[in-house]
């Protein structure tokens, strides 16, 4: 299932408490592999990324990104080695 995370939860990701609800949600529906796709998303705050990693890898869902913009790829990465060394 491939989710638009800008047009669900806007194109500015500040804080950790979205990308809590957003792997809560993901973890209520039945599906088991999730695609998301950030190609409408600006921005996204360091707390945000770091937020979503450790809640991904804490989820048994299969979840990946696409569409990332090149900062967001830098935050996203440091935010995932930070959590997964």
């Amino acid at each position: 299932m491939i989710i638009n995370i800008g047009a669900e939860f806007g194109t500015h990701l500040e804080s950790g408490d979205i990308a809590v609800e957003l792997i809560d949600i993901l973890n209520k529906i039945p599906e088991d592999e999730f695609i998301l796709d950030f190609k409408d998303v600006l921005f996204i705050t360091m707390n945000f990324a770091q937020a979503y990693y450790q809640n991904k890898y804490e989820s048994e869902k299969r979840i990946s990104e696409i569409n990332l913009s090149e900062q967001i790829i830098v935050i996203m990465g440091a935010a995932d080695e930070a959590c997964n060394p």
